[in-house]
């Protein structure tokens, strides 16, 4: 059973060391976590690295992750139902890739690691993320 979900902020934190990395550090190797990430961060990551101009390491680096991640979990019509049901609540806009994954915590009842603010226009996000100035790591969605 998966315990948490990364959002591709906390992933690209820890792959690149940025803030917060420690702390999803800390997640990843916590006996009991079961770290998941939802199969689109891929395609996030992907074009964080081509914009980086070091896409070349893309392979590389889902090697390595697939290693500490317990599951890259795909989307399933029941994930992109709950992203609806989100998106129709939502207290503002959300882009569709952020929502799908806060859906995929949702769906599995983990909590959602991040530090995108715009996570907390979610219903049912409980509002605590890690941003550049604040030091909480994780949003508990559907809990």
């Amino acid at each position: 059973m998966i315990t948490h979900v990364l959002d591709t902020s906390a992933w690209l934190a820890h792959l690149f060391r940025e803030p917060g990395y420690e702390r999803v550090s800390e997640l990843l190797l916590e006996p009991g976590n079961q770290v998941g990430v939802s199969v689109l961060s891929l395609v996030e990551v992907q074009a964080r690295m081509r914009h980086l101009n070091i896409e070349r390491r893309f392979e590389e680096v889902v090697t390595h992750y697939r290693e500490l991640f317990a599951e890259i979990v795909p989307v399933s019509e029941a994930i992109a139902l709950r992203a609806v049901a989100l998106r129709e609540t939502a207290a503002a806009r959300v882009p569709a890739i952020d929502t799908l994954i806060a859906a995929t915590a949702a769906h599995h009842s983990a909590a959602l690691v991040h530090r995108d603010p715009h996570l907390a226009a979610l219903p049912d996000v409980r509002r605590s993320y890690w941003g550049r100035k604040n030091s909480t790591l994780m949003t508990l969605i559907g809990r």
